[in-house]
């Protein structure tokens, strides 16, 4: 597993309403199958390239479809995104979940992604009417992020800006979800 630099957690997890120069998505990701404790986790990030841009939340189904899930067993996935998916990852997401009924997805955003757009709104809604719980993340959050995927090399979690916009950001999407 790829840890997260300190620097790149800092500048990619901020909770901004606009986020110039941010082009990357960062998902930092856990799995617990059958109620046990933590049993996958790790962190992807998009890859971007000209002709087939490739987006975390994909890397991340694709990963996780190449897992063997068993139909018998249930599985409850968190992802801390620096961004909340685009539409076309959360229409992608909601067939994924619809093929795998025993799957559960939470998902903790630093940032909306276009929020202002209608088709990125609609995204947000479709997430939640498929079942997957949306929030934006907290200083909790963060610190568990800080504590779980971030090679900090022994430095204290220390909020900085992070929480910068959260409030705004929170209002936003329960707005959207109404």
């Amino acid at each position: 597993m790829e840890w997260i630099s300190p620097k790149t957690f800092f500048f990619q997890f901020p909770s901004l309403c606009y986020a110039w120069g941010r082009k990357f998505c960062y998902l930092c990701f856990q799995v617990e199958r059958g109620g046990h404790p933590l049993s996958d986790w790790g962190v992807f990030r998009n890859k971007v390239h000209r002709r087939a841009p490739y987006h975390a939340e994909l890397c991340f189904l694709s990963w996780f479809r190449a897992q063997n899930l068993s139909p018998d067993e249930n599985y409850h996935v968190t992802w801390f995104s620096s961004w909340s998916p685009c539409h076309t990852c959360a229409d992608e997401v909601v067939k994924f979940l619809d093929q795998y009924r025993n799957v559960t997805l939470d998902i903790f955003a630093a940032r909306l992604y276009c929020f202002w757009d209608p088709p990125f709104q609609n995204g947000l809604r479709e997430l939640q009417s498929a079942g997957v719980q949306l929030d934006i993340m907290s200083f909790e959050d963060y610190q568990y992020c800080w504590e779980n995927f971030v090679d900090h090399k022994g430095m204290r979690f220390q909020s900085r800006n992070l929480l910068r916009h959260r409030d705004v950001l929170a209002t936003e999407l329960e707005n959207i979800l109404r």
